[in-house]
């Protein structure tokens, strides 16, 4: 068996690794959202929704970092910014030219980044991407798509903790049949699930017989790719996520 140099698996490692640092998005509970996305629930009737995203430069030296916002699909009649280093922009504003500096593993602050989105009394969802990106030598972009679903909470308690449908889906990635399992026999009324692409188009609806706490979904007809989920109550309560279709 041939023996490859020690120097060659030091080169390999040290390059393995540094490949592996970069810069890591994460949300206000410290989770890693790089490359996927961000869910923010908000009132129609509020001023601004906010949505927050911190970075963390996980590579050893210092990081010159800056951003560009990309709206997917936004509902008519709303509208959406960010803020960077303590200063909001106003919504015609689409990338940043002062960078951000960060050291070797250091995160960014709570005014360093956010969305501010501005339901204007809509009902719906609104999708955007920020892509960050860096000056530094062979810095890989790293994106996180935030969806805003704002509803109307006049006669719904809007209690994030109270309303939040527990919804597992097996096996995911799927590839013919999603099983979507809750537990809410004991919640009055109907429910409804729908299903869009990343981009926010409608895929499909299905209604959902709340005494039946499973429902077998055929995707067998949908191409490979990312989905969003949404399953809402008449009772007010939501569960949102993605499911990964791969044939």
């Amino acid at each position: 068996m041939n023996k490859l140099p020690l120097l060659f698996l030091l080169t390999l490692f040290t390059a393995s690794f540094s490949l592996a640092q970069g810069l890591i998005l994460l949300d206000a509970e410290n989770n890693d959202i790089t490359g996927d996305t961000l869910f923010v629930f908000g009132d129609a009737s509020a001023n601004i929704i906010k949505g927050e995203i911190f970075f963390h430069n996980d590579s050893d030296e210092d990081m010159q970092v800056l951003v560009r916002k990309i709206e997917v699909d936004i509902l008519e009649g709303t509208y959406n910014a960010f803020c960077w280093n303590n200063y909001c922009f106003t919504p015609d504003v689409y990338e940043i030219t002062d960078p951000i500096i960060l050291g070797p593993g250091e995160t960014s602050g709570e005014n360093d980044f956010y969305v501010e989105y501005y339901p204007g009394d809509q009902v719906g969802v609104s999708i955007i991407s920020y892509e960050f990106f860096s000056r530094n030598d062979g810095f890989e972009e790293v994106m996180v798509t935030v969806v805003i679903e704002t509803e109307d909470t006049t006669n719904i308690p809007f209690l994030s903790g109270e309303n939040q449908a527990p919804v597992t889906i097996h096996p995911n990635p799927a590839s013919s049949i999603a099983v979507f399992s809750h537990n809410l026999q004991n919640v009055t009324g109907s429910a409804t699930l729908t299903i869009h692409t990343i981009d926010g188009a409608l895929v499909e609806r299905f209604h959902i017989d709340l005494q039946n706490s499973t429902l077998n979904l055929d995707i067998s007809h949908y191409p490979d790719g990312l989905y969003l989920y949404n399953l809402r109550t008449d009772a007010g309560q939501r569960s949102s996520g993605k499911l990964m279709i791969r044939k």
